[in-house]
């Protein structure tokens, strides 16, 4: 069985051109994309937007997919959970899901159990968390053993203090979306020990489309390979006007390898709520 383990973690100054106000009037300044210039904005804003994140749950709807292979029927889950996103001091973003429903069946009372672990924190919190992460870690689908099928896993290369860590290029400007332009950025993981735990010590890579003038991420991707399986999620990024922050809306992945049946996924987010909750002394025990 292929293990891929994400490890919980969680830069580069501009020194592009400044036109003076003599040159040229503040509105018709160019704005500066260099490579430089767009990750000084994109570790602003990653670092800005874990600040903000505080404590984020919305209820996920996952379909998970092993496709049919050598005479063997396929295998198909549906799954629906709390998935919550928090900050936890220095590990940055953590993400616990908490499976309600598998296949149409309850398999706990619908609650916020995981926000009152972290607003009413008892002696075996860390415990309580530790055992609700693995149990819905245990019910992903197929041969690849994973836990980093969060949406927001890539953005821990994007912080200003982790993109030391990786190579960054800047590719093309492109519409993802109605409206929406954004400008390409790839990575490719070069220090260790890796933010991502392989068996064999694979490197990540992936890319960023962010905006130009602010460094919002709006779409992101991740890849690894590791020994003959490879593994690509992608996530989408929405605007939610009522917590006044973009979160991710979409999530695809895959994961693939010459002998065994290709799995796939696809997770909705949506009925998002904003807690006033720190983590960290919970992740520290």
């Amino acid at each position: 069985m292929r293990k891929i383990v994400s490890v919980i973690v969680c830069g580069l100054v501009s020194a592009g051109l400044v036109l003076s106000a003599q040159d040229a009037p503040e509105s018709q300044q160019k704005l500066d994309t260099s490579i430089e210039a767009l990750l000084e904005r994109l570790g602003s804003y990653v670092d800005k937007y874990e600040r903000d994140l505080a404590a984020v749950v919305s209820e996920e709807r996952y379909e998970q997919e092993v496709a049919a292979s050598a005479g063997l029927d396929g295998q198909k889950r549906a799954l629906r959970s709390d998935l919550l996103l928090a900050k936890a001091g220095d590990l940055g973003w953590v993400a616990f899901r908490d499976v309600f429903e598998v296949d149409g069946r309850e398999v706990r009372d619908r609650n916020d159990r995981l926000v009152d672990l972290f607003l009413k924190p008892t002696g075996d919190s860390a415990d309580q968390v530790r055992k609700i992460v693995e149990a819905s870690a245990r019910m992903n689908l197929g041969w690849v053993t994973r836990n980093i099928n969060v949406p927001t896993m890539v953005l821990q290369f994007g912080k200003t203090s982790e993109q030391h860590r990786s190579e960054f290029t800047r590719g093309g400007s492109t519409e993802v979306a109605v409206g929406i332009e954004a400008r390409e950025i790839r990575f490719q993981e070069r220090a260790v020990p890796r933010l991502i735990q392989t068996p064999d010590g694979a490197a990540a890579r992936g890319r960023f489309w962010i905006d130009e003038a602010t460094g919002r991420v709006v779409r992101t991707e991740l890849r690894l390979s590791t020994g003959a399986t490879t593994a690509l999620i992608s996530v989408g990024y929405t605007e939610q006007p009522k917590l006044k922050l973009w979160l991710p809306v979409l999530m695809n992945e895959r994961y693939s390898t010459p002998r065994q049946p290709l799995i796939t996924g696809r997770a909705f987010y949506e009925n998002f709520r904003q807690f006033n909750v720190s983590v960290g002394t919970i992740i520290k025990n």
